[in-house]
């Protein structure tokens, strides 16, 4: 199995480095396409393994990376003496100090540095499918912006996915910072693809803010050694919770909310909108703030109910509501999209807080459907871009009556992320049902408000695009479908496929799939049972014919909505003398919001700095 799981690492790095050197447009498809069956079939492989896994390397790995440290940490301190860039420099300079001082105090350990268990295939999983199709589309994607540097393009992304799996299976936190900083370092490069003054500056941006993540993490791994002596994963859950300092754990989950871009540290993040559309939705949906959730959900076990875990709920919460209320005023359709990423990570982060069982499996749900929705949805901007010239809102008025296969996926889309039974949905209940029974404390009845209310924001988004793109003109009665490229249409297609199967199925995905990731993360699996597609709860059900019948009723709705047509009919005021009178539809804009936007970084500011002083202990 330690095989397989090198493979899952080191096969994207060839296939990366087989594109990168192939002449041939035609070769490099072949060798992208060929990611999707190779890596599914390996994480395949190991999430039918008997796990978990520990995994011990030879001394040689240990040295390897950290020499890789310092030359990563070298190469940003070069970048920020290159474009000027004083945060940059300094960051990596403090970084190298404090690596050199952990180093210097790390005590031996026999504990195994790599360690796999259902969370790690979990994402393994994601990152094969996801990821990979995300990789196939850019294919087509370059073809048409810029054939010429698709190799290197193409490679960087399938080498990102090597770099996520790396990152999901190490145990020892010193090497997770090394693979947390590569992800810095893959964004960095992503963003800057285009070399435009505003890539760089965006890239800059991504660069440092994601650099005080490192440091967090460096910090973690010094207070680990220095209170308990350990710096490995499965070491500090291992430790009583009554003897446990929350300082190392703060800084950790201080790391994750950067890498997360959750305020004030969210800008990197809708920065990289400047990049190829392929790199927007490889870092939202399959790697990079998945790392986020993830870490979460590591440490979960340790933090739930304490001061830090309330904190964490709190932060994350208002971060869910204010990125969804900030959305409202974006006109730029990748802009809405970054946003409701940002918006929903903290949903994630939110819930693996909670640390319960239910809470945790509705993280992982959020996750998965997530990372293919996302997906979807940024592939089929990229495709608006690309042969409607669409990149905001008003330029896709009517969109409908020209592209309607691209606006009936994108409103799946939309869709599947705020009403039942799609998977989203069914993680906001469960977790309103967890907090609902958690109403002595103040952050839990708090994260029903702010569940709730950003539930709501989300919904008033993404259906204010849905009437943009859906209206139709009086006259219109007909419309014809587009013609996609191949790779686009296959590339979205599955991902629709994989939306709607996994929510008809979702109870036998939740129960089947996910509960497992749920057992090994917190000791017990979540209290939940699947009868055929009906889905039980501790406190409710969803029967199969529900989701059978919500799920046809919103296909078929807006289909039979274009079969009604007011024949001869006339649109005319009292007072106008019959004068036909031209209707005109529009959507409020929300940029009054815009207004209270400073306010809401500053909230969040305040509510960074308490959850890392009074959450972590340091005071």
């Amino acid at each position: 199995m330690e095989q397989v799981i090198g493979g899952l690492i080191l096969l994207p790095w060839l296939m990366a480095l087989a594109v990168f050197l192939i002449p041939s447009h035609r070769g490099r498809q072949l060798v992208t396409f060929l990611s999707l069956p190779v890596l599914t079939y390996l994480a395949c492989k190991v999430w039918n393994a008997e796990l978990p896994l520990f995994i011990h390397t030879p001394h040689w790995v240990e040295t390897a990376v950290t020499v890789f440290d310092y030359l990563l940490l070298g190469y940003f301190f070069y970048q920020g003496i290159k474009f000027r860039s004083f945060l940059v420099s300094v960051l990596a300079a403090a970084q190298v100090f404090l690596l050199t001082w952990a180093l210097m105090i790390l005590p031996e350990s026999y504990t195994a540095p790599i360690y796999v268990d259902r969370l790690s295939a979990f994402m393994y999983l994601i990152v094969a499918t996801v990821g990979s199709i995300i990789c196939i589309y850019a294919t087509k994607y370059m073809e048409q912006e810029n054939v010429d540097r698709e190799n290197r393009f193409v490679a960087i992304l399938l080498w990102f996915l090597g770099v996520m799996n790396f990152a999901v299976s190490v145990n020892n936190i010193e090497w997770f910072f090394a693979l947390f900083e590569t992800t810095t370092l893959a964004s960095y490069i992503l963003i800057r693809f285009r070399w435009d003054d505003i890539s760089i500056r965006n890239a800059i941006r991504a660069l440092w803010m994601n650099q005080v993540g490192g440091i967090a993490i460096l910090f973690a791994i010094l207070f680990a050694v220095k209170h308990h002596g350990v710096y490995n994963f499965t070491d500090i859950l291992a430790i009583d919770k009554k003897t446990l300092s929350m300082i190392p754990l703060g800084f950790l989950a201080i790391s994750a909310l950067v890498k997360g871009a959750q305020m004030p540290f969210h800008r990197w993040l809708l920065g990289a909108m400047v990049a190829p559309t392929p790199v927007s939705a490889i870092l939202h949906s399959a790697t990079m703030v998945k790392i986020a959730p993830y870490l979460i959900l590591r440490i979960s076990p340790v933090i739930k109910g304490t001061l830090l875990a309330k904190l964490l709920i709190t932060t994350t919460g208002f971060v869910f509501v204010a990125a969804g209320l900030l959305a409202l005023t974006q006109d730029n359709f990748k802009k809405i999209l970054a946003y409701s990423t940002i918006s929903l990570l903290g949903l994630m982060m939110l819930t693996a807080s909670m640390g319960s069982p239910i809470a945790v499996l509705a993280s992982l749900l959020l996750i998965l459907f997530h990372a293919i929705v996302k997906a979807l949805l940024f592939l089929e901007a990229g495709i608006m871009e690309k042969l409607f010239n669409a990149k905001y809102v008003e330029q896709m008025r009517q969109l409908v009556e020209k592209a309607p296969i691209t606006v009936l996926f994108i409103s799946i889309g939309f869709m599947s992320m705020t009403i039942v039974p799609f998977g989203i949905f069914i993680a906001k209940w469960l977790t309103l049902e967890t907090a609902s029974n958690l109403l002595s404390h103040g952050a839990y009845i708090a994260s029903i408000i702010l569940v709730t209310v950003g539930g709501v924001v989300l919904t008033l988004l993404y259906f204010k695009v849905i009437g943009v793109m859906a209206r139709k003109r009086g006259e219109f009665s007909h419309f014809r479908l587009e013609k996609l490229p191949f790779i686009y249409f296959f590339t979205t297609t599955l991902y629709v496929v994989a939306t709607m199967v996994g929510s008809i199925y979702i109870a036998r995905l939740s129960t089947d799939f996910i509960n497992p990731v749920v057992k090994d993360i917190v000791g017990a699996a979540a209290q939940i049972k699947a009868s055929g597609l009906t889905l039980y709860t501790p406190f409710s059900e969803i029967y199969g014919w529900q989701i059978i019948g919500a799920i046809v009723l919103l296909l078929l709705v807006p289909i039979l909505a274009y079969f009604i047509h007011f024949r001869n009919t006339d649109r005319v005021y009292e007072y106008t003398c019959g004068e036909n009178i031209e209707m005109t539809i529009g959507t409020y804009d929300f940029f009054c919001v815009s207004k209270i936007e400073p306010f809401i970084e500053t909230a969040a500011v305040a509510l960074f700095i308490m959850t890392l002083v009074f959450g972590g202990g340091l005071v």
